[in-house]
Formats: C-alpha cells, structure tokens, sequence
C-alpha cells in the first residue's frame, strides 16, 4: 500500500498501524486500522476486505464514529467488485482504498480507475478462509477427500469465499480439485506431515485482537487457548491468567466489558483472543485445534514454548 500511495501522490507517505483501545464497538476495534500520513495529512485507513456482506449504509454510519474516536478523517480498504459499487461509494462520500485498482480520498484528492478484483488470488498468506480449508483437509486422512459443497457448508463459508480459498491452495501446490459432473471434490497433494510443512510458510496467525475481561463475565462458550492450552498437552506451566478464543464475528465478542489487568487480581481476569475464523470448527477437547494454536505463537520467540509446539506437531 505504502508503495502505491507514493506512486499515486508523488510523495513519501508514513504508515503506522494503529494499536490503542478505542471507546467502540469490540467489532469495531477488531478490524486492522493504518494510520497514514501525506503532505502533511493525517488520516486512518480501515480494512474491512473480508467483510463481504458490509453495506455501504453501515459504512457511512460507522465512519462518523470512527472519525470522533480517531479525531482526523477515515477511508476503508474494500475489494471494489462492480462499477456500481465504485459509484455508490463516492455518491455516499465513503472514501475508500482498492489498491491498486482505486484510491477515493476527498480530503487528499480524487484517484479513479476501472478495475476491479474479481479472481486475485494472492500467495504470500492466507486468506482466513483459506486456511479453514487448510485445516479441514489437514484432518482428514491421507487420500480423503471432501466435496466442495460440503466444506463449504460445514465452514460456513460462501461459494465466493470457498472459491478463492481452494483456488489459493490450489495455486500454492496444496491441493487438487477435482471435477466429477456437477460436484468438485478437494483433497491433499501430500501426506499429513509435508502438507503442513509445504503450508507453514503461508501460514496465518487466527488471533485479531486480545483483549482482558473479568473472569465471571464469562458465559459463553470459548475454547482454551495461548500459552493455557499449551500447558494441558506439555510441561509448561499454565499463565496467571487463564486464555481462551472466541470467533471475533460472535455476537457477544460486541459485548465484552474490558479491564485492565493491572488493577485487578490476576486469578480473576481472564484474557480472551478475538479469532480471524471461528476455532469452534476444528476445536478438541475444548481447546483450540494444535496447528492454530502453534500459529498462535509464530513471533514468539521464548525456547520454552518453541520446543512444547515441536513436540505438539509432531504427535500429530
């Protein structure tokens, strides 16, 4: 994005991500947000790419209140699919970046151009989706397959957002597709071991956001996770305080209170990770799934907790 902004205005633009509390919505805060600056001008960019089913109305809302929390101007990152869409954007004054197709930024300027994405389908990472796809054919036994249809239902994913994930896989040598009449059926290019050890590069980490809430406010159902997980399958001590995950699109992931953990006793708190794709699909024994989990810890680089994650990968 950097990159393609400098290009657009001809001058070195600052990009920083944004990562204080904000006094909204937790689905709100969730989101990824970039604050950049050009010529002087200081702005945030939103991305809600993923958010497919985002009206342009719920946009529009969305950015006043951003704008008050963030005092300076807000544009989205989208995926503008449709001359349509473009146009009802600028018409509803919803700024917007589509790089590196369309760039709308009233308050810096007007960059227009007719394209749109509609099959990109990019390798470096994993698109959450993709890597619900990963893991469910990562499950199964060598050789299984599973019909597309039925992954997509039972991930209760889109025939779009199933589209792009196994033409993602497909096109990082993962998988195969295989088309029988009407039906396509997936299945591995590898046994278990070397399908994850070809994916590990592409690999994502599921936690959006952590946030901490007190322990007895805790009704719904999650799923034991981080370095507590860690500790019910190795020799590592569990944390002070207990970790768990959510899917970040729950409805009550919009309602947790949070706290600060410094002023409260530590036995009470209970620090809650707001996943990118719902853990509840490959959950066992009421942690998260082990490869999610081991991705959990990609940047983390305390030997302890590197070793615990071999050995958990291995037995599986």
């Amino acid at each position: 994005m950097k990159k393609q902004l400098e290009q657009y205005f001809g001058c070195k633009v600052k990009i920083a991500q944004y990562n204080n509390i904000l006094p909204l919505p937790i689905f709100m805060t969730v989101r990824d947000i970039a604050m950049v600056e050009i010529y002087g001008v200081n702005f945030a960019i939103v991305d809600v790419v993923q958010e497919k089913e985002l009206s342009i109305a719920a946009m529009k809302k969305q950015k006043t209140k951003y704008e008050e929390a963030l005092q300076c101007p807000v544009a989205y990152e989208v995926a503008i699919n449709s001359v349509s869409m473009r146009n009802a954007m600028v018409k509803n004054g919803v700024p917007f970046v589509d790089l590196p197709g369309n760039v709308f930024l009233p308050f810096m300027g007007i960059v227009l151009q007719d394209v749109y994405k509609k099959q990109l389908v990019k390798r470096d990472k994993m698109m959450p989706a993709t890597q619900m796809v990963f893991l469910e054919l990562l499950y199964m036994d060598d050789e299984e397959s599973t019909l597309k249809s039925e992954a997509a239902n039972k991930l209760n994913l889109t025939k779009t957002s199933i589209t792009r994930a196994t033409a993602q896989l497909e096109k990082m040598g993962l998988i195969r597709q295989i088309k029988s009449g009407t039906e396509i059926s997936i299945m591995r290019n590898y046994p278990r071991k070397e399908y994850y050890e070809n994916a590990k590069v592409y690999l994502i980490n599921p936690v959006q956001k952590e946030i901490i809430i007190m322990r007895n406010k805790a009704t719904f159902e999650s799923f034991v996770a981080g370095e507590t997980a860690l500790s019910y399958k190795s020799e590592l001590n569990p944390p002070r305080i207990k970790e768990c995950a959510i899917y970040k699109g729950e409805e009550v992931a919009g309602k947790l209170v949070i706290v600060d953990a410094r002023s409260e006793n530590p036995d009470d708190c209970l620090k809650v990770q707001l996943w990118k794709y719902n853990p509840s699909y490959f959950a066992r024994g009421g942690c998260v799934d082990p490869v999610s989990l081991a991705c959990t810890f990609k940047s983390n680089e305390d030997e302890r907790i590197e070793m615990c994650i071999e050995k958990l990968l291995e037995e599986l």
